[in-house]
């Protein structure tokens, strides 16, 4: 899915082989140079503006912190995401609308597979995220339909769930059936569904593979 901000990223608490201060100090550099790029302020976006406290150099950052919980409003510009959770990761991403992000993980997230989706640019030398399980073309396509039938809906609109069922039921069967996982975040990065939807999928899929029937919403199989 073609992100609409230059996405960038630095590596974090998940990774003993940068400091946490450096990884901090990189990533503000990379927030004044992109204020001055695109003209606009720039944000921290963490889970809590209390974080503020958790290290002396977050402290001195000269930058609001905002969160979810945050109730000011906010217009686009760039920002940096320090360890954030799902949820604070989305925030950032509404933010940073057509201008940039730059992300550095916590130890809560799993920030590959958004790396992966976005292509993100790491600002540090000499680190890389797995490419992660590939998905076949074919794979892609019976997805993709699924997608355009109800991913809108997270899949529970009319007939949406059916069609899923289906749709996972003729991949389960392949010889080149991906997993779950390959499977939730392919639907989670497409923009066609949210994070709800693709884990509830994903749900689905498992569920299918360990032979359980499913119903329509008449009680009736699937």
């Amino acid at each position: 899915m073609a992100t609409n901000y230059a996405a960038y990223w630095i590596p974090g608490l998940d990774n003993d082989a940068i400091d946490p201060d450096d990884a901090l100090a990189l990533g503000f550099d990379w927030l004044r140079q992109a204020e001055r790029q695109h003209g606009s302020s720039g944000v921290l976006v963490m889970n809590a503006a209390s974080m503020r406290h958790n290290r002396p150099l977050l402290g001195s950052a000269p930058w609001d912190i905002v969160s979810t919980r945050s109730h000011r409003s906010y217009g686009s510009g760039p920002v940096l995401a320090v360890w954030p959770v799902a949820r604070t990761l989305e925030l950032a991403e509404q933010l940073a609308y057509r201008t940039a992000l730059c992300v550095i993980p916590g130890t809560l997230f799993d920030l590959s597979p958004w790396v992966r989706r976005t292509g993100a640019e790491c600002l540090a030398d000499g680190f890389a995220v797995d490419p992660g399980e590939a998905i076949s073309a074919e794979v892609r396509e019976e997805l993709d339909n699924m997608l355009s039938f109800d991913g809108h809906n997270g899949f529970l609109g009319a007939g949406g769930k059916e069609y899923a069922i289906r749709t996972l039921r003729d991949i389960s069967r392949r010889a080149d059936a991906p997993t779950s996982e390959a499977i939730e975040e392919y639907l989670a990065g497409s923009g066609e569904t949210n994070a709800k939807g693709a884990a509830r999928v994903a749900r689905w899929y498992d569920e299918i593979r360990e032979g359980k029937r499913h119903l329509d919403y008449a009680r009736r199989p699937i």
